[in-house]
């Protein structure tokens, strides 16, 4: 299946020097985003990444990604605008060999076959940057939300103690 944001990058193309590049969403790639993110609408998207080789055959990609998204209110249902922008530091591994990949990284690893879309690099970054709970400035939770004694465990409070211990 094709991405909706394709940008296909062989990893050996990039010259040594290293390259900039942007990646800009059309009219098509940004209705087909929205319908696979889940959400109202993707208004711009567009990254400009720093492409740099090292010399043992990885490439290095950096870069900021920015977007205008409209997702539906979890309280009100109205539309909410957000921007995101988000950056990307990715280190793209060439064909055998394998991500070393530790909790001190501060660049993920991704093993590419010697090649790799760029395209769907930044619709990832874009999906996982979405604010998952949106809220509308002018909603306002119903009272069961927000008032501490009536939620779902307030029942449970009153049994805090007399279980018996095993």
């Amino acid at each position: 299946m094709q991405p909706e944001l394709s940008r296909p990058l062989t990893l050996g193309h990039v010259p040594p020097a290293g390259r900039e590049l942007e990646i800009v969403a059309t009219p098509q790639e940004a209705l087909a985003l929205a319908a696979r993110f889940g959400i109202q609408e993707v208004r711009k998207l567009s990254a400009r990444l720093r492409l740099r080789p090292d010399q043992d055959g990885p490439v290095m990609v950096t870069g900021e990604i920015r977007a205008t998204v409209v997702q539906i209110c979890v309280v009100s249902h109205d539309p909410v605008v957000e921007k995101v922008v988000t950056t990307v530091s990715l280190r793209l591994l060439p064909a055998g060999r394998a991500a070393t990949d530790t909790p001190d990284d501060l660049v993920d690893e991704i093993e590419t076959g010697g090649q790799v879309d760029l395209g769907e690099l930044v619709a990832e970054e874009v999906a996982l940057a979405l604010d998952p709970y949106p809220r509308h400035p002018d909603a306002t939770m119903p009272p069961e939300a927000t008032d501490p004694e009536e939620n779902p465990f307030s029942a449970l409070a009153g049994l805090k103690g007399r279980v018996p211990p095993h």
